[in-house]
């Protein structure tokens, strides 16, 4: 146990990746094993798939209880940031997904706007909130990327944990998922342009991942409502979005690296 503590404290990215891969997979192989489990639409998986979905958050809370910085961490995490107009990037997924469908409107495609009802909207937020940026954020954002980057600044941080994301949702593709309906190609670099995203976000934040989590969650419900108007599947969607996101995100890592006047410093 004394060693586990020391790994945990001491080597807190190794530590972090251990515990959050080995949470992750054995949830991927009790999915795969027990009857109904590879959904979390079933009683038998909900709760294996939230264990899973909250494996980075369940790391990087056992190492901050084991290094006692848990409510320091907690309280930094879900403060309040200073205004930056860099915490609007919480917003692009929604700009993002109005563009495509009013493309696909002028093009004369046809979308199902009867479909959606506003009634919708609370569970939509509430279901992915839950099955996925408040489960994750803590430990890519609040823990991995902060301490990654002390060691190779920002940029090359963001494509490390963009990284280590992708290959932790790459389980899904061996499952009948809503991920593995998207080219993981696609998927990849999609995840990859979001964590350059979020790392510029924290660069403004002071350390809060409040605006972070809302750009997780502004995506995965704009990709939930663009799939209830039946106008694209989602891979189709995020196939097309690479061709806003891509340089979108070219444009502002340069407007970041030009008006920051530390790039590697939290403001």
């Amino acid at each position: 146990m004394g060693k586990i503590q020391l790994l945990l404290a001491e080597n807190s990215i190794s530590g972090f990746l251990t515990l959050t891969f080995m949470i992750s997979l054995i949830s991927f192989v009790l999915m795969l094993n027990i009857s109904g489990a590879h959904t979390p639409e079933s009683s038998s998986g909900l709760p294996i798939w939230l264990i899973a979905i909250w494996s980075p958050n369940i790391a990087a809370i056992v190492i901050w209880i084991v290094r006692k910085e848990f409510v320091s961490n907690i309280h930094l995490a879900f403060s309040f940031p200073k205004y930056s107009w860099w915490l609007l990037l919480a917003l692009v997924p929604i700009v993002v997904a109005t563009l495509l469908l009013l493309i696909e409107a002028i093009n004369g495609s046809v979308i199902e706007w009867s479909n959606f009802k506003f009634s919708y909207l609370f569970p939509l937020i509430f279901i992915n909130l839950l099955m996925g940026p408040l489960g994750e954020e803590l430990g890519w954002r609040a823990f991995l990327y902060p301490v990654v980057k002390d060691k190779y600044g920002w940029m090359a941080s963001a494509l490390i944990v963009g990284a280590i994301w992708t290959l932790w949702h790459a389980p899904l593709w061996f499952l009948d998922s809503p991920q593995s309906k998207i080219p993981f190609w696609a998927f990849s670099i999609n995840v990859i342009l979001l964590s350059i995203l979020m790392s510029i976000i924290y660069n403004h934040s002071q350390g809060s991942i409040i605006a972070i989590i809302l750009l997780h969650l502004t995506f995965n419900v704009s990709l939930g409502v663009i799939d209830i108007l039946g106008s694209h599947n989602p891979g189709e969607f995020i196939v097309k979005s690479l061709y806003v996101y891509a340089p979108l995100v070219l444009i502002l890592v340069g407007i970041h690296e030009l008006t920051s006047v530390d790039k590697c410093i939290v403001e």
